[in-house]
Formats: C-alpha cells, sequence, structure tokens
C-alpha cells in the first residue's frame, strides 16, 4: 500500500474519533474518547446556528482545530493524489461527512462547521498555490 495513502488513512482515522467520541472537551484535555451512537439523529441540527458563540475561548478552539485539520486533510491527500482540484473535492466531501456523521455520535453536526472546514481547505489550497506560483516566478532565488 502507498504510504501516501496510509498517512492519508491514518489522519482521517483521527479525525474520525475525534469527530465521534461524545464529549469534545474531554477529548481534547482529558484524552478521553466515549462513542454514543443514536440510530435516529435529527438531521435539522445540520441548520442550527443559534450556538454559535464566539466569545466562548473552547468553542474557538474546537473551530481553530476543525480548520487547521481540514487544512492539513488537504495537503495530505494532495501529496497523496496530485491533484489539487481532486485534493480538493475528496477533502470536502470528507468534511461534509463528518458533519452528518456527528449527528448520529450525539454531537452537533452543524454546515456551519462544514463552512469552517471548507475555509480551512481552502486557506491550504490558496497558499500551496501562492507557493507554487512564486517557485514559477524565481521568489525563491530572491531572498
Amino acid at each position: 500500500m502507498n504510504i501516501r495513502l496510509v498517512i492519508v488513512l491514518l489522519w482521517v482515522s483521527i479525525i474520525i474519533i475525534a469527530t465521534c467520541t461524545s464529549d469534545a472537551r474531554a477529548f481534547l484535555f482529558d484524552q478521553e474518547v466515549d462513542f454514543r451512537f443514536d440510530l435516529t439523529p435529527d438531521f435539522s441540527e445540520l441548520l442550527r446556528l443559534d450556538d454559535i458563540s464566539f466569545s466562548d475561548s473552547f468553542y474557538l478552539i474546537q473551530k481553530t482545530g476543525h480548520m487547521l485539520s481540514f487544512a492539513l486533510l488537504y495537503v495530505l491527500v494532495l501529496n497523496w493524489l496530485k491533484k489539487r482540484d481532486a485534493a480538493f473535492i475528496v477533502s470536502a466531501a470528507f468534511a461534509f461527512f463528518t458533519e452528518i456523521l456527528q449527528l448520529f455520535f450525539e454531537r452537533d453536526g452543524r454546515l456551519f462547521d462544514m463552512g469552517i472546514d471548507l475555509l480551512g481547505i481552502f486557506l491550504a489550497y490558496s497558499i500551496l498555490r501562492l507557493v507554487a506560483n512564486g517557485k514559477k516566478a524565481g521568489v525563491e532565488d530572491s531572498y
């Protein structure tokens, strides 16, 4: 098996564990993993916006984690597939999947969070494009 694919699968596994553990705070601060499965999730929860709280430091930590996790996922998938657009689509599809998946594990799946995941993917995509364009223009030689 391709080592790049193995690295992608390991990172995806970490994201899934973090996504599905029932208590994000216990996972982050106590490294506690606990899964609770719900066969009948409320899909309308995806549309909730009333729980957004930028003044809550833990909320900001979680959203920063979303962005960075999916930025790294994009980089790893790009390294594996070697195609920017395909890596973007795979990463975005996984972001959507994780938000749906959270609903089955008594977590808060939100389309808003998917937007934050997409922001991380887009930032990684943009930074790598700038770096690639800079190398083509010889920018690295000017420093």
